[in-house]
């Protein structure tokens, strides 16, 4: 897809680290509206820990394209979301992000790398830097 090209909508599953065991695994199932730059979808990060991390977010956020020279051009895609089930019952959309991140992906969309952090169950927060990123078929 290039960079000029504004094509409206289109959907992507990414899979962000996972790459070693026991690693945190975060997919990202987005919306991107191309002539907006913008978003949004859902998150959802699982972990084979004791207790096991299962969490899913509402996410939203934008992208820009980044051109550093000719033909050599990047997406900045920003974001954040709000854990689901944090207060059963409650409307979480009002509360501040439980999940941030910013990836960087090559110009077609289809990998790159990722830095994001979230809160564990107890208000723990976890960074995850230069995680591999690459999109889901």
């Amino acid at each position: 897809m290039s960079a000029n090209v504004q094509v409206g909508l289109f959907l992507a599953r990414y899979q962000i680290g996972g790459d070693k065991p026991g690693a945190p695994l975060f997919q990202l199932d987005l919306a991107v509206n191309t002539p907006k730059e913008l978003v949004s979808g859902l998150g959802h990060i699982t972990q084979a820990v004791n207790p096991p991390i299962d969490y899913t977010y509402h996410v939203q956020g934008n992208f820009t394209y980044m051109t550093v020279m000719p033909n050599n051009t990047h997406i900045l895609v920003v974001g954040n979301g709000v854990r689901e089930g944090v207060l059963p019952g409650v409307d979480t959309s009002s509360n501040p992000p439980t999940l941030t991140f910013r990836i960087v992906l090559e110009g077609d969309w289809k990998s790159g790398v990722a830095n994001y952090q979230y809160l564990d169950a107890y208000g723990n927060v976890h960074r995850i830097s230069d995680a591999p990123v690459k999109i889901v078929e």
